[in-house]
């Protein structure tokens, strides 16, 4: 008797892949795992929110800092890829799940003017820095199965995109979220953009067989390609940073837009 199609054959049929869109899968990934570096976007603003009145608020904030950049660090994500029930995927949903609790309940807290206790914010700066850790988690440990033979170029492509997610979102906030009052709307598309955009990214984020033979998909060429935009989008970061230091248009809205445009249309 013949056995009916198995889960990860159905996955297959539904969402078709080669190693290669699953890189792509994994580096906007990283994207959303690069929150950690924007949080002096937003730390004065939210300081009066979270502490008013307090003298020693900016420490206070500091030591929420250190909380997600702890929750970024502890390294539970490889037990659960490695688990019998775990995987990419999984550790994708978990990071979503954290990623939106954490920004969520600071949002609450924030917009709300809810006078949460110390303890609390510390962890949910914790939660939403931890679930950062899964999605870097997720795109490194699954690409380095897909390319055996190339890790070190894989590696490299997919850190780079974790590194520049803080310059492409930081595009996001001053096109939409730079005004004053504006902190808490941007907590709330953190968590909810951010774990929208991981949640469609986890069926493609899947360890493959390797194409036999290894070359026969012309990984020279592609990672050529790959490595070309990468350094692409870091001098379209440094130029933007620099017109925005030196040319009195680059404080409007529309130079914002024009910059975040410039970004996706790289990365279409």
């Amino acid at each position: 008797v013949g056995k009916g199609p198995t889960r990860t054959s159905a996955m297959s049929s539904l969402f078709p892949t080669s190693r290669w869109s699953v890189l792509v899968a994994s580096m906007l990934l990283e994207l959303c795992g690069g929150s950690v570096y924007i949080t002096n976007l937003y730390l004065a603003a939210l300081r009066p929110r979270l502490f008013p009145g307090a003298a020693d608020g900016e420490a206070l904030m500091e030591y929420l800092v250190f909380a997600s950049n702890l929750g970024n660090w502890v390294p539970l994500a490889g037990f659960l890829y490695d688990a019998r029930r775990g995987g990419p995927r999984t550790v994708v949903f978990a990071g979503a799940a954290l990623t939106l609790l954490g920004y969520g309940g600071l949002w609450l807290c924030s917009a709300f003017d809810v006078h949460a206790n110390f303890a609390v914010l510390w962890l949910l700066w914790f939660l939403w820095g931890h679930g950062s850790g899964y999605f870097d988690c997720a795109a490194i440990a699954t690409c380095s199965a897909n390319f055996r033979e190339s890790r070190g170029l894989v590696l490299g492509l997919t850190k780079s995109f974790y590194g520049l997610s803080g310059s492409l979102l930081t595009q996001v906030f001053l096109a939409f979220f730079a005004a004053p009052d504006a902190a808490p709307a941007f907590l709330l598309f953190l968590g909810v953009a951010l774990c929208l955009l991981a949640l469609a990214l986890a069926p493609l984020v899947r360890r493959l067989a390797p194409p036999r033979p290894l070359d026969a998909d012309s990984p020279s060429r592609r990672f050529a390609r790959g490595y070309a935009l990468v350094g692409a989008l870091a001098v379209a970061m440094v130029a933007i940073s620099l017109l925005r230091a030196f040319s009195p248009l680059a404080a409007s809205r529309a130079f914002s837009l024009g910059a975040l445009g410039l970004v996706a249309a790289s990365l279409l």
